[in-house]
């Protein structure tokens, strides 16, 4: 009974440590250039340092592609959104003359008609496009704004769904993307 007992101790001692590990290993530092912007690999990774900090600073940061989701039928951005966003213009800011270029393009999903659509997913473009302007990304020949209603899917959901699961299955057509060319990057 002891040798039991000592085993589900060394057992749960370790399965803490590396909980701990991984936790600790999402929260790693960044590492920051002479400007204060982040440092990333080719493939846009952070790279961190050893030192720990409070939040995942990389969450959403690196360049490359980002996105932000739209509720159904909705162009009005989220409060996570909008933290993305903010955190991006931060970023590409930081950047300065190495960003190159700064694609936004929306989305929407196919329920409803195509004319519609089309509208919705121009409104979730163009207001990315006005929030990253108020957050003082304001060259106009980086940014370039593109939608595409719902010609664009990455769903594939049945039609035979109930109404209510199938605007679930299709959360992720809902959609702007923002490209971001660096010159670093290529």
């Amino acid at each position: 009974m002891k040798n039991s007992v000592k085993l589900f101790l060394a057992g749960t001692f370790l399965l803490g440590l590396a909980v701990a590990t991984v936790a600790q290993a999402a929260n790693l530092d960044v590492v920051r250039d002479s400007r204060g912007a982040m440092v990333c690999t080719k493939g846009a990774d952070c790279v961190r340092s050893m030192w720990t900090n409070s939040y995942d600073e990389c969450q959403g940061m690196a360049l490359g592609t980002k996105t932000v989701y739209f509720g159904f039928g909705r162009s009005a951005l989220s409060a996570q959104g909008k933290k993305m966003l903010n955190v991006l213009a931060s970023n590409i800011k930081a950047r300065g003359d190495d960003v190159v270029g700064v694609r936004i393009i929306g989305f929407a999903d196919r329920i409803g008609n195509a004319a519609a659509n089309e509208k919705l997913s121009k409104r979730r473009a163009d207001r990315v496009r006005r929030y990253l302007v108020s957050k003082g990304i304001m060259n106009a020949q980086v940014l370039e704004t593109r939608w595409f209603g719902d010609s664009v899917t990455t769903t594939l959901c049945p039609n035979t769904m109930p109404k209510k699961l199938l605007v679930q299955c299709l959360q992720p057509d809902r959609r702007v993307e923002i490209e971001i060319d660096a010159s670093g990057m290529k």
